[in-house]
């Protein structure tokens, strides 16, 4: 399904034949561009913020390295986490406890470099720091619900 936005330049497609013509042309081997919606990377990748991809071919995963893939019939953007019991672990750095469970064939793409919207920077998300920082914060999830909780009692 098509539809014209209201600014009449910007057509708005269904999730669904958006994703399989990236998947089409990142299976040709093309590097593409693609615009992050929601918030779950929050805070390192924010909403309106782009990524280029680079089509996932197998093999070993860095730990902490931004998959784009399939979970539950929905498009992901999420940050490798581990693997359990054959597999992947994936979990969005603004969320607090849920995590997503795929199969290594459910992976699309590799992230490669984050564009905020806002700036002329270029971040490198195979940058050890990148993906360092981004496991750290996954890491101290119980620290953070603990802060949010105690922030909303005292709100």
């Amino acid at each position: 399904m098509t539809e014209h936005s209201e600014d009449s330049k910007t057509r708005i497609i269904s999730n669904e034949l958006y994703f399989t013509e990236v998947q089409h042309m990142l299976n040709e081997g093309k590097e593409i561009r693609i615009r992050i919606k929601g918030d779950s990377m929050r805070p390192f990748i924010q909403d309106g913020d782009s990524v280029l991809l680079l089509a996932y071919r197998g093999g070993a995963l860095q730990p902490g390295s931004n998959l784009l893939a399939r979970h539950q019939g929905k498009y992901v953007f999420h940050r490798y986490v581990g693997r359990k019991k054959g597999q992947v672990v994936l979990a969005g750095d603004g969320n607090l406890v849920l995590r997503e469970y795929i199969n290594p064939a459910d992976i699309i793409a590799v992230a490669l470099v984050h564009f905020p919207q806002n700036s002329a920077k270029e971040i490198n998300l195979n940058h050890s720091w990148a993906r360092f920082r981004g496991l750290a914060w996954y890491h101290i999830r119980l620290l953070r619900r603990v802060v949010v909780k105690l922030a909303s009692l005292l709100s």
